[in-house]
């Protein structure tokens, strides 16, 4: 059975323009391999500055079995911690979120500060070392207000995205956001499912009813491609669209994958709304409600969905070898009011009862995978994102 295939056999035997054999989905030893060389190593979302915008304001990180404390330190500066003690590993920080000036570790009482550095270990011998004993830093990423953090001591460079991406941070207003929810979805399933199901919209027009009202790219390429080629030539709104590619395969050497585009709304569609309607102030620098919406992504598990006037993140996380969570993210611009310039649950109507419907999908598509019968299948041309990805993670575990 492909489900007992070791790695190696996997990976010798994988057949480009098809889907994964079922052992990457089902192998618990596998999956200890992803979380050492995807996950110890690549850039993942962990948050957003407006959670933290105070020194001492702290919350939490977690996937598999790791947890992290993101932090802002007296200086203003965000900090990641591994939340493992230095003397016997216990977890520092047991809240999820909060205020303090130190965190204290519950077992024993050593203390580190704001920045990792170990300030207090109750009765230690004259020999021992403070300074050598500070919590593990993770590697911090700022996109904007974006807080992306990598436990990798040498992480993918991010220089070529900023360079690239810079007047897109500023159009948006990357700086100038906040987070105003974030929801949590368990989905029982590998958590490459996930990632794949939200690579292709091969699957939107048959399972993503409100989406597919809205989002053009729900269209078989033959009925897209005209629709992007007039709105290329037409739009007035000030947004880039050149697009970037260097996600996945297509990454440079040393690089973290990205990428960057803007795609047509259908006529009339102003924003990933009920309806299509503006649902929350324009974003950034943009002069006008377009027709369109921008996609950003960073690294193997981050996406992001940018409307005019507010941003949609997604970011999925493995919880063990047969589940993972997907968590959604809504941003609007930081000046925006609650209850004056949007509200709640206008803003995230069509990304709740979009996910709900993927987690369906997820879920089935897993029990599928699980059968004696599954068989790789043959993607088609709706699915080439996903390819690279498939490429992109074959060459990762290789």
């Amino acid at each position: 059975m492909s489900a007992d295939k070791s790695l190696s056999d996997l990976l010798n035997s994988y057949n480009q323009g098809y889907s994964l054999e079922q052992g990457f989905y089902k192998n618990p030893d596998i999956y200890d391999e992803e979380i050492k060389k995807i996950f110890l190593h690549h850039w993942m979302l962990a948050g957003h500055t407006s959670q933290i915008p105070n020194a001492g304001d702290f919350f939490l990180f977690e996937f598999d079995i790791e947890s992290i404390i993101i932090t802002r330190n007296k200086q203003g500066e965000v900090k990641a911690h591994l939340n493992v003690c230095r003397h016997r590993g216990s977890h520092v920080c047991l809240e999820k979120e909060g205020n303090t000036t130190a965190f204290t570790c519950p077992y024993h009482a050593w203390s580190y500060d704001l920045d990792g550095k170990l300030i207090a270990a109750r009765i230690m011998e004259a020999d021992f070392e403070k300074q050598e004993n500070g919590l593990h830093p993770a590697q911090v990423g700022l996109v904007g207000g974006l807080i992306f953090i990598s436990l990798s001591d040498n992480p993918p460079s991010l220089n070529a995205m900023h360079e690239d991406l810079a007047d897109v941070y500023d159009q948006f207003g990357f700086d100038n956001m906040k987070l105003v929810k974030q929801t949590t979805y368990p989905v029982e399933a590998n958590w490459k499912l996930a990632v794949e199901n939200y690579q292709e919209c091969y699957h939107c027009a048959p399972s993503h009813i409100d989406y597919a009202k809205i989002h053009a790219l729900a269209l078989a390429p033959k009925k897209f491609a005209p629709l992007k080629e007039a709105f290329l030539k037409e739009t007035t709104c000030n947004v880039r669209t050149k697009s970037s590619s260097y996600y996945f395969d297509l990454a440079k050497d040393g690089d973290e994958g990205y990428q960057y585009d803007r795609n047509p709304l259908f006529k009339g569609m102003k924003s990933g709304s009920l309806g299509g309607k503006p649902v929350a102030p324009l974003l950034g620098k943009i002069n006008e409600y377009g027709e369109a919406a921008s996609e950003f992504s960073l690294g193997p598990v981050t996406f992001f969905l940018i409307y005019d006037d507010h941003m949609v993140g997604y970011r999925f996380l493995p919880t063990a070898h047969n589940t993972c969570v997907a968590d959604v993210f809504w941003f609007v611009r930081a000046d925006a009011v609650e209850g004056e310039d949007y509200n709640l649950e206008e803003l995230t109507w069509l990304w709740h009862v979009t996910i709900l419907d993927d987690e369906k999908i997820i879920i089935d598509n897993r029990k599928g995978v699980d059968s004696h019968f599954y068989s790789p299948g043959k993607l088609s041309g709706m699915e080439d994102m996903e390819q690279h990805f498939l490429d992109w993670y074959i060459n990762a575990m290789t």
